[in-house]
């Protein structure tokens, strides 16, 4: 942090005129860092963020002609200009954020300061109230998540990783390390090791590894991707950060019986955000069978690093180098991000503009949040029972461990419900009987001018926002049903519910007055009455059956007569 930085007048902000308000700022640094309020001391890093916002509006007093020079001399007028400036500036809508909350921190933070503001910024408001943030445009701010397209492939691909090509690759890098002399480079001999193991013996004929690994070069390689792959699944089926990722482990995985249900897999690491201290604090995730698995093939991919340099790091060098063996330190956040760009442009994943996709780590934990809300909608069958058993269990599982990750939990809940109300409200085409009772209540809301005939357009999407904020508001909630349908929740009217919230496993769509159906939906309605054409062919004699069969049918075809 530089101090003696320009002010408006020329001069430098160190000089004597300055004295009191350079004083204060030091002070107001000095206790975010080392006497937080109600919060976790901030890192040198975010502290250099806090000063360069605050900087900002130390230099917006500044540039008056009869210029601020004690922040207790601050006017109320002083922070509406600030705020109307940032407001109408070009900066990102998470920029803006930071500096209104730096501001925000300038009040609460006046007990540490000789020279403090003694008029609230904000008005009592907090940043994002005053930002205008919603649920919709807080997400937006974060993280990218994840295209499913995308994240399709690359789990799939982090799987076979895992489930098919891990005997093979560490059968044959355990071969080679047997060989290898203490010290020295891998040889010759090394090289024989390779064709030891067949790789048709181990199921991989029409795969990439059908012909084995050629060389050593090629077997590093391939262990490297495998590396990558254990990152990919833990980062996704957990949800932790980087930080937290490389601090695993060997033993970290714990098994936890549960009477009646599936068993709980932990996975034991370290929390190293906003802890203050160094070595942060233990913590534990839900990881799931496929963490499991992931875990175990890292424990055996770094047994031989780990046992030569007693360390017990999971992220350490992979043992069969073609160079000689290294120390082992744990792998850097860097290197992580670096395997993850090989991994992908060796995947051929490719971004709407035709480049190899940027996957950043933190995009993952985002995802992993995202997944978790809809784990009923998941294509990545792998993993929709382990994001459900995390939807169903979140508060009790995260609340205490990771907080901020049980936070985007529900946020990105609160998401869904603004998405699906949006796509039940903007939709020409309903079926079922809540989507019928909604299209004729829109249409003569429209029909009488109650509505503008804009409203299911994009020129509607303000008038629909501030409609659902009141829907939410006044605790109305719609829930996505799978593929079949929306929910529009109404206890009063629901066929299947479970206090105040419906049992979406005993959903009937075609029945209940809370179904919507739209045309997102249609292609699972197409498949239930082509398979129930299929079935009626096969003139089943059970009478209970057949009329099942008709009632399935004429379901369907009632359906998706309302959405052509």
């Amino acid at each position: 942090m530089s101090w003696a930085f320009e002010t408006p007048d020329g001069s430098r902000f160190t000089k004597p005129r300055f004295r009191q308000m350079l004083i204060a700022f030091k002070q107001f640094l000095f206790g975010l860092r080392w006497h937080p309020i109600n919060a976790a001391p901030l890192s040198a890093s975010t502290l250099i963020s806090v000063f360069r916002q605050t900087k900002r509006f130390v230099l917006h007093l500044l540039k008056y002609s009869n210029p601020v020079l004690r922040f207790r001399d601050v006017l109320p007028h002083h922070c509406e200009d600030y705020i109307g400036d940032l407001m109408r500036s070009s900066f990102n809508v998470g920029y803006k954020y930071h500096c209104l909350n730096a501001l925000e921190k300038l009040f609460v933070y006046r007990h540490v300061m000789q020279d403090a503001m003694i008029i609230d910024p904000l008005n009592g408001e907090t940043s994002g109230k005053v930002l205008g943030w919603d649920i919709s445009s807080l997400l937006e701010a974060q993280t990218e998540v994840i295209p499913d397209e995308t994240l399709g492939l690359l789990v799939r691909a982090s799987i076979d990783y895992i489930d098919r090509f891990a005997c093979y690759l560490l059968d044959v890098s355990e071969a080679v390390e047997a060989v290898r002399q203490p010290g020295r480079r891998l040889d010759a001999n090394s090289s024989g090791c390779l064709r030891l193991h067949s790789p048709s013996s181990y199921g991989l004929s029409g795969t990439k590894l059908e012909q084995g690994v050629a060389s050593l070069q090629e077997l590093n390689k391939e262990l490297c991707y495998l590396q990558t792959a254990c990152f990919v699944l833990i980062a996704f089926s957990t949800g932790m950060r980087v930080s937290e990722i490389l601090s695993l482990k060997e033993d970290c995985c714990e098994i936890q019986a549960e009477p009646g249900q599936a068993d709980l897999i932990w996975l034991h690491s370290r929390v190293f955000k906003m802890q203050g201290v160094p070595e942060g604090r233990r913590a534990k995730w839900i990881g799931g069978p496929v963490s499991a698995r992931t875990v175990t093939v890292l424990e055996r991919l770094t047994r031989s690093t780990r046992r030569r340099t007693k360390v017990r790091s999971l992220w350490v060098p992979i043992a069969a180098l073609v160079f000689k063996p290294r120390d082992a330190g744990a792998l850097k956040g860097d290197t992580i991000r670096y395997r993850l760009d090989v991994f992908v442009t060796m995947l051929g994943l490719k971004d709407s503009s035709g480049r190899p996709f940027h996957l950043h780590p933190h995009m993952f934990r985002r995802t992993f949040a995202r997944h978790v809300a809809r784990h009923d909608t998941t294509n990545l069958l792998a993993l929709k029972e382990h994001f459900k058993h995390v939807s169903l269990s979140m508060t009790d599982l995260y609340v205490g461990s990771d907080v901020e990750l049980w936070q985007l939990m529900v946020a990105e809940e609160e998401n869904l419900l603004f998405e699906s109300f949006e796509k039940a409200l903007r939709t020409e085409r309903m079926a079922g009987p809540g989507g019928s009772r909604l299209k004729k209540t829109i249409d003569a809301a429209i029909a009488e001018g109650r509505l503008p005939k804009e409203f299911r357009g994009e020129a509607g999407q303000y008038l629909r926002k501030r409609m659902i904020r009141d829907l939410v508001e006044s605790g109305q909630r719609i829930y996505p049903c799978a593929a079949s349908n929306y929910c529009w929740f109404r206890p009063e009217f629901a066929l299947c519910t479970q206090e105040d919230y419906p049992l979406l496993k005993r959903c009937n769509p075609g029945a209940c007055t809370n179904s919507i159906i739209t045309l997102e939906h249609k292609p699972h309605w197409e498949k239930i009455l082509s398979d129930c054409e299929d079935l009626m062919e096969l003139k089943p004699k059970a009478e209970p059956y057949q009329r099942a069969l008709r009632d399935i049918h004429a379901v369907s075809c009632k359906i998706l007569r309302g959405l052509s």
